[in-house]
């Protein structure tokens, strides 16, 4: 009970802290794996201390307390955030100059790491009263019981203090389960629990909602007078009267798409928002609208605050889903379908580069759009796109798609983008920008497949930070002995399980519920393989390891656009687990019986979980390669963990 309810403690506060950090810190939007990264590099290394008599579980609690108010107390410099590096965010974000953001990531990524460390020591000394296999398996079965609670609870919005209490409860419960000392450090867990509520209270603003997404906020702009709507700190959206934003950007692609001739009977509009974009629609004359927006608190925002009150309509359906996973499901039909400001710094999981909106922007999800338009239908976006690159990315994406010019309007720094039969287009640019995105490649923030430094100096960070800790923590000689299949099977599970939650946000759509349940279907598969390692003796693991590079192989061969034809939601839902689950199930039943089989279950596993350091470092390959690619470097992986085998076995038959 007490390694069951330690890791529950563990994986529910490596999702809160990432969802706190990531809506209290701007810097964390360009790194999406950053604390999931650091918390595998904490809890390996403490796995790793167990031998050695290094209390770092005693300054776990003071190093939460740290982290929290540093994020709460500690000034940011946002206009550092004018280089996109390569991750471009939307709006005209300015503010005081504080603390440097690469100063801030370092501070912040220590912090994380010593809270892990000290959870990760304490799990591990668990795994010694257990046969490997016993232990991984109530180590999997307390994450289960970890996301199932954060789950629920973000299912509720739930907010940071109700966070921090139940993180807190959990340690507590752990702590009493220890036969002795226990009362020492249940004391310092309760108290440090209290400190952080009592400091997220006092910080609390007025009119705001953590949704399961983002943490969003309401202000009143001063320039303006409209009300302003933040999401994770970021100036998102006004909640802006029909009567003036139609003047603007708002209400072009109705003038021009009617001036052309064209029908607005019906109308979709993709980023909805709190109501401005369909209250216009209204205003223009439109019969009826489809509103798609993915994230529900926006769209209480809006029927709460929106003065047109235009998710009240009776000729307004509200959808709450992601906008490419609705295209593709509709039978409707548009005379204008409407991209309206879908943007965010929001990823679709901790492990992965792709945002919320990603999957929107690719030429496969234009064609899509095109699909559902009536004959002489119009497909426009708009947003403040703020450079030529993108523009001209943008536009050369949707000549590409529809065939012939796009019209482009600039309204300030705002720029609207029209394409369909009746709309008289214009000649666009191709230069400044290297590839287009598409649903193996969907950044279009980048204008080239590259690397930026920063990304180089995190896992150069994360690498080197592993290396001081296991030389300083762990038994003398651990670190030049590492168990290299472990290793090897921790680098390419990360990967795997990367590839398979973003190809299944994009099979099903981005929303928060897909990838929680992806994310639950991995640890259920571990689960899974452990039970079926414990009942059999599975004696050929070269058998093991074809099966899964033959999984391997046939992942990579099917491209997702074949699953995506495919218009049966259910034959879609059978292909995708037998292509992206099966590969993750073999490696699972690979990993648990050597597992099974190890003679010191913390060291092996503690390098398992740097494994994972290594595989969330090289994960931002797929800046340069896209998701697909990801496959070969998991099969050269696990290639490498199966010659580290042989040779074992070789060693160990040459000395018996």
């Amino acid at each position: 009970m007490q390694l069951v309810t330690l890791a529950a403690a563990s994986l529910y506060f490596e999702l809160a802290i990432i969802r706190f950090t990531s809506a209290e810190v701007l810097y964390l939007g360009y790194f999406s794996n950053f604390i999931m990264i650091t918390a595998f590099l904490g809890l390996g290394i403490g796995f790793l201390s167990v031998p050695r008599a290094i209390p770092l579980e005693r300054v776990m609690p003071g190093a939460l307390l740290f982290l929290f108010a540093l994020v709460l107390v500690a000034p940011f410099d946002v206009t550092a955030l004018k280089n996109h590096y390569g991750l471009f965010y939307f709006g005209n974000i300015e503010g005081e100059s504080g603390l440097p953001g690469v100063v801030l990531l370092v501070v912040l990524f220590f912090s994380t790491a010593v809270i892990f460390a000290g959870l990760g020591r304490s799990i591990g000394a668990l795994f010694g009263h257990f046969t490997p296999l016993a232990a991984y398996t109530l180590d999997i079965l307390g994450s289960l019981i970890g996301i199932g609670i954060f789950f629920l609870q973000s299912l509720g919005w739930s907010d940071p203090v109700v966070w921090i209490l139940t993180g807190s409860a959990l340690l507590s419960i752990g702590h009493l389960l220890t036969p002795a000392p226990r009362g020492a450090r249940l004391l310092t867990t309760l108290a440090t629990g209290a400190a952080i509520s009592v400091l997220l209270l006092s910080s609390r603003e007025p009119r705001v909602i953590w949704s399961m997404y983002q943490k969003l906020q309401v202000r009143e702009d001063p320039d303006s007078g409209f009300l302003l709507v933040l999401a994770n700190s970021i100036p998102h959206q006004f909640v802006q009267p029909a009567s003036s934003a139609s003047e603007g950007y708002y209400g072009i692609p109705y003038r021009l798409h009617r001036e052309a001739g064209g029908a607005i009977d019906d109308v979709l509009i993709v980023g909805s928002g709190s109501g401005t974009d369909v209250a216009v629609a209204l205003r223009a004359g439109a019969r009826h609208v489809d509103a798609v927006e993915i994230d529900p608190g926006i769209v209480q925002l809006g029927k709460e605050l929106h003065a047109d009150r235009p998710y009240q309509d009776p000729r307004v359906a509200v959808h709450v889903t992601d906008g490419r996973e609705y295209l593709r499901n509709t039978d409707a039909k548009y005379d204008l379908i409407l991209f309206a400001l879908p943007d965010s710094l929001m990823r679709v999981s901790s492990m992965s580069d792709v945002r919320l909106e990603s999957y929107l922007f690719t030429v496969e999800a234009i064609a899509d759009a095109r699909e559902r338009l009536k004959p002489g239908g119009t497909l426009g976006l708009y947003n403040r796109y703020r450079w030529e690159w993108l523009r001209n990315k943008i536009g050369t994406a949707l000549a590409t798609v529809f065939a012939r010019s796009p019209r482009r309007v600039d309204v300030g720094p705002s720029t609207v983008f029209l394409v369909g039969d009746r709309i008289e287009g214009e000649t666009v640019s191709a230069e400044g920008f290297d590839r287009l995105a598409t649903d193996d490649w969907p950044f279009i923030y980048m204008q080239a497949p590259r690397l930026h430094w920063l990304y180089l100096g995190m896992v150069a960070l994360f690498l080197l930070s592993a290396g001081v800790g296991v030389l300083l923590l762990a038994p003398r000689g651990t670190l030049l002995r590492p168990e290299w299949p472990f290793f090897f099977m921790g680098v390419a599970f990360l990967l795997l399980e990367t590839k398979s939650i973003s190809l299944f946000a994009l099979l099903f759509g981005t929303t928060w519920m897909v990838n929680s349940c992806a994310f639950a279907g991995v640890l259920l598969s571990v689960l899974t393989a452990n039970l079926i390692i414990h009942r059999l003796r599975v004696h050929q693991r070269w058998l093991l390891f074809a099966l899964l590079l033959l999984a391997l192989l046939l992942a990579y061969l099917v491209p997702a656009r074949t699953m995506l034809s495919i218009d049966s939601a259910l034959l879609r839902f059978l292909l995708s687990v037998v292509l992206i689950f099966s590969p993750i199930f073999l490696a699972n039943l690979i990993f648990s019986r050597e597992f099974r089989d190890t003679e010191t279950s913390t060291r092996a596993f503690g390098w398992n979980l740097l494994g994972a350091v290594a595989g969330g470092g090289l994960e931002y390959l797929t800046l340069l390669t896209g998701q697909r690619n990801l496959l070969l470097i998991v099969t050269c992986c696990y290639v490498s963990a199966g010659f580290f085998l042989l040779l074992d076995s070789r060693r160990r038959r040459t000395m018996s």
